[in-house]
């Protein structure tokens, strides 16, 4: 008869366990203030920020103080952009009630995006003592870890946080990232490939792009640097990475374009003119690339690409004594990185230490081995010093690995002619004719060479090939032919044949 009357007072004396514990975790607020934060709160909702920052305020005044009005005094201040503010707030909010684990969250990302990592990581931590397995919490946990290098336990926390909600998307972009850091490119390849697809954005498919450019899938990568675009058309990182990808491929056109485009859209910092510079310096664009290298110098100072980079181009200028000047000025550290090397190596080949350039080139070819331009200078570098064996070798490594590098052909021809190679000669001039069969100077090359064969085995055929080059020449401009004598004697071999 009385068991209704049991249930209602086990349900009372529930209710009173949870009061307490209420009470014990979270300050009790007066109803003044919590009138003041409501309203504050619908003033926000509707973007009315300035107005809700003047109620918090005003609440400031009442004699008890309040979390609440300090956290959403924290929440104004941040969207508002005002993150020092913001952090102010959250602390003085996290002092008042450090049981709210929403305050010790909030605080945790806005640290987070100003760098303060390890404080960040901290009040994640606290954050989830007071509430675990926070898909959110770990989230910024891990972005904090991240900042920190920390990239195992980074990675651990967005496993976690993907596992506690499987939409966390951010979480699963995140953890690919670190995936993509530490090497491991198929796994970061399966979820970025599946964010691509269920949540294509700018970001998701800009990390699958630049995934794409790292495993050297060039097409793809472009393919998706492009898509992120049109998520995005403001998109500075991805006009980088295609002017990267592009000058890599050797063209030049494309490369230069991604770049300006970016310019264009005033889309302008220290990462644009640094990629560009490197890009213009690449198409032996010295002068244009210098202009680049100073805009990230007048910035930072001591940046080691631009500095090496501004040596390079001062090495390749003839302006030598101020390359070195530059480079001498790098600390030992920065000595030993790609880039300085490379400058270093050209600064010493211009001026005229070829054993140096050469130890220096070889160097960087132990980690920059597709360098095709590397090898052809140190081709050079043995031909000044007379070991034509070596030198033979290394051209053959620059005209395979840049089938497209015109110097590396010409500069070959003339070494193979001077050895009297004439048949191998004019193998590799038909070969970089190929796609440049308007370029004179391989033209006039190669009808010297079929000039000499001809000589060598006198046959119908064989004049009138080179002849039908000779014409070609002259079609393309007659000031450009090198050889009116030799045109002239093989005209008359062929009257004769």
């Amino acid at each position: 008869m009385f068991d209704w009357l049991e249930t209602i007072l086990k349900k009372i004396r529930k209710m009173d366990g949870s009061i307490d514990k209420y009470k014990k975790d979270t300050v009790i607020q007066s109803l003044p203030s919590l009138a003041y934060v409501n309203r504050a709160k619908k003033l926000i909702e509707g973007g009315y920020l300035k107005e809700a920052e003047n109620v918090l305020n005003s609440a400031l005044n009442l004699p008890q103080e309040d979390a609440l009005v300090y956290k959403y005094l924290g929440i104004v201040a941040e969207k508002t952009g005002r993150k020092s503010d913001a952090i102010v707030a959250y602390k003085k909010a996290a002092k008042i009630n450090p049981h709210d684990k929403d305050i010790w969250r909030q605080l945790g990302f806005v640290l987070v995006s100003v760098n303060f990592a390890e404080e960040a990581a901290e009040c994640f931590e606290n954050a989830n003592k007071i509430t675990p397995l926070n898909t959110d919490v770990y989230t910024g946990w891990g972005m904090s870890l991240l900042k920190l290098k920390k990239l195992n336990e980074a990675h651990e926390k967005f496993v976690q946080a993907s596992k506690i909600d499987k939409y966390n998307f951010m979480a699963m972009l995140l953890s690919a990232i670190v995936e993509i850091k530490t090497g491991q490119y198929d796994d970061a390849e399966m979820k970025l490939k599946f964010l691509a697809s269920v949540s294509p954005n700018e970001s998701n498919t800009y990390e699958y792009a630049h995934l794409k450019y790292l495993k050297e899938d060039f097409e793809g990568a472009i393919h998706y640097a492009k898509k992120a675009l049109t998520y995005n058309s403001m998109m500075l990182p991805a006009y980088v990475l295609l002017g990267e990808i592009y000058y890599k491929l050797k063209d030049e056109k494309n490369s230069l374009a991604a770049y300006n485009q970016a310019f264009q859209k005033e889309l302008i910092n220290e990462e644009l003119y640094r990629e560009w510079g490197t890009a213009l310096q690449v198409f032996e664009k010295y002068d244009e690339a210098q202009e680049k290298f100073q805009k990230v110098l007048d910035v930072s100072p001591n940046r080691m690409e631009a500095k090496s980079g501004m040596a390079l181009c001062l090495a390749f200028r003839g302006e030598v004594d101020g390359a070195f000047e530059i480079l001498n000025s790098l600390s030992e550290e920065d000595k030993k990185y790609y880039l300085a090397q490379k400058a270093f190596g050209f600064a010493e080949y211009h001026s005229g230490n070829f054993s140096k350039a050469v130890d220096y080139f070889k160097e960087i070819l132990k980690t920059e081995s597709y360098d095709s331009k590397i090898l052809y200078y140190i081709a050079k570098s043995y031909l000044a010093l007379d070991n034509e064996v070596l030198a033979k070798e290394y051209f053959e490594k620059s005209a395979r690995e840049n089938p497209s590098h015109i110097p590396t052909y010409l500069d070959y021809a003339d070494f193979l002619i001077s050895k009297g190679e004439y048949a191998d000669c004019q193998r590799k001039l038909r070969k970089i004719l190929r796609g440049n069969e308007d370029n004179t100077e391989i033209l006039n090359k190669l009808f010297y060479v079929g000039y000499i064969l001809v000589k060598e085995n006198v046959c119908e055929y064989n004049v009138k090939e080179t002849l039908a080059i000779a014409d070609k020449i002259v079609s393309i401009n007659s000031d450009d032919f090198k050889y009116p004598n030799e045109k002239n004697e093989l005209s008359d071999m062929l009257n004769k044949l």
